[in-house]
């Protein structure tokens, strides 16, 4: 009975341009008796559930990526059925009606030039042509009357169970004030750190985050990109995360209105 390795009939079984994740299967792993293609593409529909699909055009970081279980936002939206339609302007702006986590309605709004994804988890407009540049909303619990505490935003932003920490928690973080706000103006830091990719590689990683308060929520923006492109793209980054505007809502019948 002849031994082939899984890799050598799976390249050729397997487009390239599918961006499977070879990396995902462990490298010992070997299908017993497969003597042909036709064999082996059969057998694959058993091994399929060992690899994982990643998009070949996707930045490194979890952001965008398939991760191991959804990351957790924290977005609420006021209205489902009405997120569920909204759609970008022409000139990149995004605004939802959000619920801060005591049920606060709060109007969250930015522009990005990335176009806006439909997707279940959040908020989030992306690069999907070079898949490195990013921009989405993350929701956390705020203490009314506390100021917000950078603490406070790494455990939001970099946490395993955010965007960032899909494939483990990201390291070496350094978060900095750039600016303190004011009246409608968000406070924006600026941040560093290393997260991991699907391919379990590091990937040095520079942010603006743009931090509002409506309620007891701590509504942010984070706007990313790897390092190397940072320096090239900061003041268009520094735009979108200076376009962030989080207020509270004009009250409505809606029946999530506090």
């Amino acid at each position: 009975m002849k031994t082939t390795s899984i890799f050598g009939l799976f390249q050729l079984c397997i487009s390239s341009s599918l961006g499977w994740n070879i990396g995902a299967v462990k490298r010992s792993l070997i299908i017993q008796g497969t003597t042909s293609r036709s064999e082996f593409c059969s057998s694959l529909v058993a091994a399929s559930s060992l690899l994982v699909p990643v998009d070949s055009n996707a930045f490194d970081g979890g952001v965008g990526g398939l991760g191991k279980t959804r990351p957790q936002t924290g977005v609420v939206f006021r209205d489902e059925d009405a997120a569920a339609s909204t759609t970008q302007s022409s000139s990149g702006d995004v605004t939802y009606e959000l619920l801060a986590p005591d049920g606060s309605p709060a109007v969250v709004s930015f522009n990005a030039p990335w176009p806006l994804l439909q997707t279940a988890a959040g908020i989030e407009s992306r690069d999907i042509g070079g898949g490195f540049e990013s921009a989405f909303i993350q929701v956390t619990e705020l203490q009314k009357g506390s100021e917000i505490k950078p603490s406070q935003i790494k455990e939001a932003i970099f946490s395993s169970r955010g965007k960032f920490g899909m494939y483990g928690s990201p390291t070496d973080i350094k978060l900095r004030l750039v600016s303190p706000g004011g009246n409608k103006s968000p406070a924006i830091y600026s941040a560093t750190f290393t997260t991991l990719t699907p391919a379990m590689r590091e990937s040095d990683r520079k942010a603006y985050i743009s931090a509002a308060t409506v309620g007891n929520g701590l509504f942010l923006l984070v706007t990313t990109t790897t390092a190397v492109r940072f320096t090239k793209l900061e003041s268009s980054l520094k735009r979108v995360a200076e376009s962030f505007l989080a207020v509270d809502a004009p009250k409505t019948s809606l029946r999530n209105q506090k």
